[in-house]
């Protein structure tokens, strides 16, 4: 069966609510109000076959230069069907087309990007995320997530240092993850 993505509508917010709100459950990810979702639509992409709804994504331009990953989430009875591959790749496709240079996400499965060219960094790297967002997250002093950086003009990012940090937490109170 085809997976299409396409660009989300007013009409997708709930059932990307529902999806996200499900993982969110199981501290898998942040939970997003109907507001924010609302509010943030045009970042969103969905994933769709002929039955509906797949999944969804959202591309937030953090710089001119950096743009994030974030609320990546597939229908669990989607799961492994490539759906999650064909929105973070879309998500890279948009991002190359507004001209931005690098993007990142945090993730819990470190792996799934690491499939798509995507590498562990530290978030110690990526201060234009950890200065402005991390510090009011309800996750910061139990932050769990792995950094992961895309280079779009195909160079690879720096591999990390012995030692280096990779999460908020870790980064700024020296904290192991949990």
């Amino acid at each position: 069966m085809s997976v299409a993505v396409r660009p989300a509508r007013i009409a997708d917010v709930d059932d990307i609510r529902e999806v996200i709100d499900r993982y969110a459950a199981e501290d898998r990810m942040l939970e997003r109000s109907r507001d924010f979702l609302l509010e943030h639509v045009r970042d969103f992409l969905v994933a769709q076959d002929m039955a509906g709804f797949l999944g969804c994504c959202a591309l937030a331009v953090l710089t001119p230069d950096l743009a994030e990953i974030r609320s990546l989430a597939v229908r669990p009875e989607a799961s492994g069907r490539g759906v999650g591959r064909a929105l973070v790749l879309a998500c890279v496709a948009e991002a190359r087309r507004l001209g931005l240079r690098r993007v990142f996400a945090l993730t819990l499965v470190p792996e799934f990007f690491g499939k798509c060219g995507f590498v562990i960094t530290s978030l110690g790297r990526l201060p234009e995320k950890s200065a402005e967002e991390c510090p009011v997250c309800p996750k910061r002093f139990a932050c769990d997530e792995h950094a992961m950086l895309l280079h779009l003009d195909g160079t690879i990012p720096e591999p990390l240092a012995a030692n280096e940090p990779v999460g908020y937490t870790r980064l700024f109170l020296g904290q192991e993850p949990r």
